[in-house]
């Protein structure tokens, strides 16, 4: 809170009866003192604003702040590319060592929030010169079961790492649909690897930024 203080300036001097004569004008008269009262009573309202104004700022709720979650996904292995299980090693990276392998990991996302960004940090190896490539994707699914089931919808999409060596990815989310809504839609991380011979993939964290919807 600021540093609000008031210090009155008037100072009543008694007067003495049969010794003090009433009188408007000179240092004594009433002028004189009852402008010195007003003078610290304007002060003293100066003053009051001063406070009111402290203490509406005190009371106003902070700005909202990003939230993130960070993670090391689960990932399990499906489709025709899962030639083999993602493993972990001890410090919880997941990796990916196989010729093709593909791994989905069901999400649980803050409901009513709005994704802001997706980073992803790992690593891409190759152990020969043949070459490597993998992608990333958040997408969301419908909950409501229909036939055949609609196509994934794509939140974030990197689909082609080939850069070797250390993965630091930013990768834009589509706007339309960063407002999570968990009563409708369910979320879906996947990672897909491919070489032809030797090389890895590796998901040491996965890094979700949200804000308040706007």
């Amino acid at each position: 809170m600021a540093d609000i203080s008031y210090t009155p300036t008037f100072h009543h001097v008694p007067w003495e009866d049969r010794k003090d004569r009433v009188e408007a004008a000179g240092p004594n008269g009433f002028n004189v003192r009852f402008n010195a009262i007003a003078s610290d009573l304007a002060h003293l309202s100066t003053v009051v604003t001063g406070i009111g104004t402290a203490i509406d700022t005190s009371n106003t709720a902070p700005a909202p702040q990003a939230q993130r979650l960070s993670f090391t996904p689960t990932l399990r292995p499906t489709g025709l590319l899962s030639g083999g299980a993602w493993g972990y090693d001890a410090n919880g990276v997941v990796h990916a060592n196989s010729v093709a392998m593909t791994g989905v990991a069901n999400l649980t996302l803050p409901n009513g929030l709005r994704l802001t960004s997706v980073r992803v940090v790992g690593a891409l190896t190759r152990g020969s010169s043949h070459s490597v490539g993998g992608s990333i994707s958040l997408a969301r699914t419908p909950l409501r079961l229909v036939s055949p089931p609609p196509d994934p919808e794509p939140l974030a999409v990197n689909d082609n790492i080939v850069a070797v060596g250390p993965l630091d990815l930013q990768i834009p989310v589509s706007v339309p649909r960063a407002l999570i809504d968990t009563s409708v839609f369910r979320y879906v991380l996947t990672a897909t690897f491919e070489t032809v011979l030797f090389g890895g993939m590796s998901i040491e964290a996965v890094h979700l930024t949200f804000a308040p919807p706007s």
